[in-house]
């Protein structure tokens, strides 16, 4: 009688458990933008005509999102239910950050979407800009410690924000208020926040701020290509020329040539200024113009700093000395450096330089290394990497036996078609005077069956012979 007591116990508690099972919760995070697919954690599901998806509103509201396997109520066009029953959701936007459930009427499934937003505060203090970097859920800003969250701020090469001009809040686990400096370099400046669990990155947002009158800085190695932007669409539907300029000079034919600089320059049908192989020469700061009945008006301002690395063998190629060169377009700051990365096990590096509007470092390597190296120059400002560039060595003497190797090869390769040419020229005149000698013998054999048939004919034919040796000797004779 007890043991039927139990079954029936345990009968009674599985049945609310397997009505409204609750898998634990889970968190997805995203950016604005972002293209999410939701997974609905329903064990063994065979079909979505049972599917529900329902999204939680304020004060404990449910709004319905899917019905019996069909998208239902607004932004159906930015919605949709997979073949596994998962809920796709493309162009988040802020309202979208919701608790969302997904169940089939036996089972039910949690999962929270929160969406990482990075704003400017547009009142901030005198020559500051102020960063936000949030979590939205939809429960507004609450406290993130119990999840081992952390935002964190970096440049746009993921390096770490660090210096005197930058100053972080904290005010939660899950809001960052980054303070800056401003400076006219700042202007189309590029920062990240990363939003991290458990020491993992779990999604990231990029802001870039604007500077008014500010100057926007561009880093390129010589040799290669870079391009300015002229912001032309800004001014769409005013009429005039856009106009290019360097150091305040008109960039025209004329001073490109005085420079030596006029195939470098090309301006693009959207107005961006193309300088397709970098010299020292080129650091400066441009300026794109728009000019209309007499009025100019500045649309965008680049400073250009260039990067170069020079080498010098010494007697015999078996020592090397490495020049690093950073040309800037004025005087190079105080917040810049310039350093051989990870290049200190090959040689010694010099104090650093500022000569001319230029900073210098140069290496010197005693004695090359046996196997084959790179060696990277970099550029740091603030902390992080503007631009770095490789130098790859060729020793003079591989490039002495290199170009003494060339004519040796053009003869063997000379030697080698003529011995080809001469063997093929060969083996076809051998070919053929077999096959002259096999079908002269057919005739000869030809002949003879002939002779042995007409005896007469070699004798008339003998006189015809002597008769026109006869004429052609008379003919001779006559010509004498």
């Amino acid at each position: 009688m007890m043991s039927f007591l139990l079954l029936g116990l345990c009968v009674l508690s599985f049945i609310p458990i397997a009505a409204g099972l609750q898998s634990s919760d889970n968190f997805m995070f995203a950016s604005l933008g972002d293209n999410v697919i939701l997974p609905c954690d329903i064990p063994s599901i065979k079909s979505c005509l049972s599917t529900n998806w329902n999204m939680a509103e304020l004060f404990g509201a449910v709004s319905e999102v899917v019905k019996a396997g069909k998208v239902t109520g607004p932004n159906l066009h930015r919605r949709a239910l997979l073949r596994d029953c998962s809920l796709q959701i493309n162009h988040l936007v802020n309202d979208d950050a919701r608790d969302y459930t997904c169940d089939n009427g036996s089972f039910i499934s949690n999962i929270s979407l929160e969406i990482l937003q990075l704003t400017e505060n547009p009142t901030p203090g005198e020559d500051k800009i102020e960063l936000h970097c949030f979590l939205n859920t939809y429960k507004g800003l609450g406290p993130c410690n119990d999840r081992d969250i952390r935002i964190k701020w970096t440049t746009e090469d993921n390096t770490p924000i660090y210096g005197n001009r930058f100053h972080f809040k904290n005010p939660t686990n899950c809001f960052s208020k980054l303070i800056i400096n401003k400076k006219l370099i700042d202007h189309h400046r590029k920062w990240k926040c990363q939003l991290t669990q458990n020491d993992m990155v779990k999604v990231t947002v990029s802001y870039t701020t604007t500077v008014t009158d500010g100057i926007e800085e561009e880093f390129a190695a010589v040799g290669d290509s870079v391009s300015f932007f002229c912001n032309h669409t800004s001014s769409h539907g005013m009429g005039g020329n856009v106009e290019w300029a360097v150091g305040g000079r008109p960039l025209t034919d004329d001073i490109s040539r005085d420079k030596g600089r006029t195939d470098a320059f090309h301006v693009n049908k959207d107005s961006s200024l193309l300088i397709s192989e970098v010299s020292a020469l080129h650091s400066g700061d441009y300026q794109c113009s728009l000019v209309s009945a007499g009025e100019q008006k500045v649309l965008n301002k680049v400073r250009l700093h260039t990067l170069d690395i020079t080498s010098n063998y010494g007697p015999g190629g078996d020592n090397l000395t490495l020049t690093c060169v950073l040309t800037c377009a004025q005087e190079c700051e105080k917040d810049f450096n310039l350093t051989w990365c990870g290049s200190s096990e090959y040689g010694m590096q010099s104090s650093l330089m500022n000569v001319n509007n230029s900073l210098i470092s140069t290496l010197f390597l005693p004695v090359l290394p046996v196997r084959s190296f790179e060696i990277t120059c970099c550029v740091h400002r603030e902390g992080a990497v503007m631009i770095s560039k490789t130098w790859s060595p060729v020793k003079p003497l591989q490039i002495l036996v290199w170009l003494a190797s060339l004519p040796l090869g053009f003869l063997v390769c000379v030697a080698a078609g003529g011995l080809y040419m001469y063997t093929k020229r060969k083996h076809n005149r051998d070919t053929g005077t077999e096959q002259t000698s096999t079908e002269m013998n057919h005739v000869y054999e030809i002949i003879q069956d002939e002779n042995n048939e007409e005896q007469p004919l070699p004798r008339q034919s003998t006189r015809q012979a002597a008769t026109t040796t006869d004429s052609f000797y008379d003919l001779l004779q006559a010509v004498n």
